[in-house]
């Protein structure tokens, strides 16, 4: 069951043009959540419609991924997972924040980012209701279900990372795709890792 699970995981985090969501050996140690991750600086007023397209969407993203680690921090059945939670909840909420001052700055709407997933490509794999449908589980039910929602969840945010750093102009913006990239991507081995121990 575990393995099924795995592959599905690893499948639905493909990326766009093919490129690896898990990099070959890779570890959870200095790339994970777990990680002290550097400040984001504070973005120039030099932007284009893919700089504001990726940070409304990452607004979205992050909030929903906010809403699902404070979930998890409280029932997950593992401490490994409730510190990972942790991590994960800190990190986007600091990044949250800035990423609201980006928006604020240059004059454009925090909302929108739900219509802007639909835009390119459909909807996100989490949202309120998904959460919402968790929290009848519990144990390592839960971490599972969990584990596997954020991985998922971290693997869109890669993707959408990944456009931002083609499409991009804005220097601080392109800079915070690339930290996403690598970051959510030892997030994600650490979570399969996770999924893969007994």
């Amino acid at each position: 069951m575990k393995r099924l699970v795995i592959a599905v995981a690893v499948l639905a985090l493909a990326g766009c043009g093919g490129e690896a969501i898990v990099p070959e050996g890779q570890s959870g140690h200095g790339h994970g959540a777990t990680s002290a991750a550097p400040p984001v600086p504070a973005a120039s007023a030099r932007f284009n419609d893919a700089d504001v397209t990726f940070v409304q969407m990452m607004v979205d993203h992050l909030q929903l991924g906010i809403s699902l680690s404070q979930l998890a921090m409280a029932k997950a059945g593992k401490q490994e997972v409730k510190d990972l939670a942790g991590a994960i909840n800190t990190t986007q909420r600091e990044e949250l924040t800035t990423l609201k001052s980006w928006l604020k700055l240059w004059g454009k709407p925090e909302g929108g980012g739900a219509n802007l997933h639909a835009a390119h490509g459909g909807q996100p794999l989490l949202d309120d209701k998904v959460i919402d449908g968790t929290k009848d589980k519990s144990g390592a039910d839960f971490d599972l279900t969990f584990l596997n929602l954020m991985a998922g969840h971290q693997g869109a945010a890669v993707e959408m990372a990944l456009t931002e750093k083609k499409n991009g102009s804005n220097p601080e913006t392109v800079a915070y795709a690339e930290r996403v990239a690598t970051s959510r991507q030892g997030q994600i081995a650490q979570m399969l890792k996770a999924i893969s121990e007994p």
